[in-house]
């Protein structure tokens, strides 16, 4: 799992289900060595292909991975609620009226958790190559990011489980093209180019949170405090 978390046990089965995530796809890829930014953009891009009209597959794959033998799993965990400090894929149905646009299916680092509501940033709200730059920071302990990307996220509004992400699986994250802004006028959602997003994202991009990062285990595991 991510940095700082702990084996998390799961019931174990004799057979493999032979699911394959697309975390565990790109992985193997890497033949266990470095790549570059640009073998990232072009490898998440032939896999994704799968995904396009179907975001809710990136969840359904997690779901028949966990029947698999504990070691060919990959390291991402489906929860049923976030706590501070991990970054997650979900579903998510906006109360619209009070928001220019939204999107459906956001990948959020948690800041803030609380029993019915939980705060933190979208990294979709920046392009691909800032949200490079930001998980090298929360990697290295530091909450860096523009205002633009933080919102508060009603529980009652997910659709589903929260995909947990493993910190080794961020950088395949980030470069997923499934955000999927809409906007809403008179009850019917319309398309908003994602694009329009990252230029008013880039508008006041300096205008950031800064602090230190913490991560909360859950259950029995300890929480971290990463400074820097």
């Amino acid at each position: 799992m991510a940095q700082g978390f702990g084996e998390i046990q799961r019931s174990a089965v004799k057979e493999s289900t032979g699911y394959e995530t697309i975390f565990e796809k790109v992985t193997q890829k890497t033949g266990g060595e470095k790549k570059s930014l640009t073998w990232y953009r072009n490898t998440v891009r032939e896999e994704v292909v799968r995904f396009k009209k179907d975001h809710k597959k990136f969840i359904r794959d997690e779901r028949y991975d966990s029947f698999d033998p504990e070691d060919e799993q990959d390291a991402n965990i489906l929860r049923r609620y976030a706590v501070q400090g991990h970054m997650y894929l979900f579903e998510y149905k906006a109360q619209s009226k009070y928001l220019p646009y939204w999107d459906k299916f956001p990948l959020v680092y948690c800041i803030k958790s609380e029993p019915n509501e939980f705060f933190g940033a979208n990294l979709h709200y920046m392009t691909p190559k800032k949200r490079i730059l930001a998980i090298r920071d929360l990697m290295n302990g530091r909450i860096n990011l523009p205002k633009a990307c933080f919102h508060k996220y009603l529980k009652s509004n997910v659709e589903g489980l929260l995909l947990d992400l493993s910190a080794d699986e961020w950088d395949t994250a980030i470069l997923l093209p499934v955000e999927d802004f809409v906007i809403t006028r008179k009850g019917s959602e319309y398309n908003f180019s994602k694009e329009d997003v990252w230029s008013e994202t880039n508008e006041n991009f300096y205008d950031k949170i800064k602090a230190r990062r913490m991560i909360r285990g859950y259950g029995t595991e300890k929480s971290v405090s990463m400074a820097k």
